[in-house]
């Protein structure tokens, strides 16, 4: 038995009954739906509710954990996921290639984007009931960080299987998605390492506007980068606006972000 084993049987030994008396009364009020949802039912619960554990809700609930840890090897676990899928799917590929396509399917907007098509902002304990009205909203980043602690909550509950069957079902979109997507990495992908280097965080899209008819829209996608919208892009499909206002925030870059004090 290695410490993995170990670990996990030392987690899964509680009682039914002594994990009842465990978890919180609103990540069981929430936990059917959800598992239901994703199609994976946890034997130890107290792993979701870490994974679910917004910091405001463990600061107001006096409790000493949140998703951040389970987010740190969830990350892991996903990009080892991730590689093997793509090495043995595409066996004529070089690595440089498939380390494009692993990073389109790990990265922040991506994640948040799986997370959003399961609403599991609904799910997240936050410090605000789950019913009100002023629940802080949800970002981007912080949904990408709990779909991540939720794979890894997955990974120690039932193992490297388990959390492989949910990554393909959830994260890994079909071949024709990622490959396409790969047309816009140039400019999205430099955006994102830039922000990177920079300390600036993750670019986060935002559709601010829509026309045309429903057959046909046109989708009008600004970009924002540590507060500041640092561009617009304009197409017919969500992927080919984002696409453009990661150009444009290139070219807008120095105006907003003095190249003295960041690295360029």
């Amino acid at each position: 038995m290695d410490w993995r084993q170990w670990f996990r049987k030392r987690l899964n030994g509680n009682t039914a009954t002594d994990l009842q008396n465990a978890v919180s009364p609103e990540l069981l009020a929430i936990a059917p739906a959800l598992q239901e949802t994703i199609g994976y039912r946890f034997k130890n619960l107290f792993l979701l509710e870490k994974a679910l554990t917004h910091t405001s809700y463990a600061a107001s609930q006096e409790r000493a954990f949140s998703y951040e840890r389970l987010e740190f090897l969830g990350d892991a676990v996903l990009e080892l996921i991730v590689s093997e899928y793509l090495f043995q799917k595409h066996r004529d590929l070089n690595e440089g290639i498939l380390t494009k396509y692993r990073t389109i399917l790990v990265n922040t907007q991506h994640l948040a984007d799986r997370a959003r098509e399961i609403s599991l902002g609904q799910w997240i304990l936050t410090a605000k009931p789950l019913n009100s009205h002023d629940k802080p909203a949800i970002s981007t980043g912080i949904l990408a960080d709990v779909m991540e602690a939720l794979i890894a909550a997955i990974y120690m509950d039932g193992g490297l299987d388990a959390a492989t069957d949910f990554v393909k079902c959830f994260i890994i979109t079909d071949q024709s998605t990622y490959v396409d997507e790969l047309q816009s990495f140039n400019y999205k992908g430099q955006l994102i390492e830039r922000c990177q280097r920079n300390n600036l965080g993750t670019p986060e899209y935002e559709i601010t506007k829509t026309t045309g008819p429903d057959h046909e829209p046109n989708y009008i996608m600004q970009v924002v980068v540590n507060g500041e919208v640092l561009g617009f892009g304009e197409g017919h499909s969500k992927k080919e606006a984002s696409q453009l206002a990661a150009e444009d925030a290139l070219k807008n870059w120095d105006a907003f972000f003095n190249p003295d004090s960041h690295t360029s």
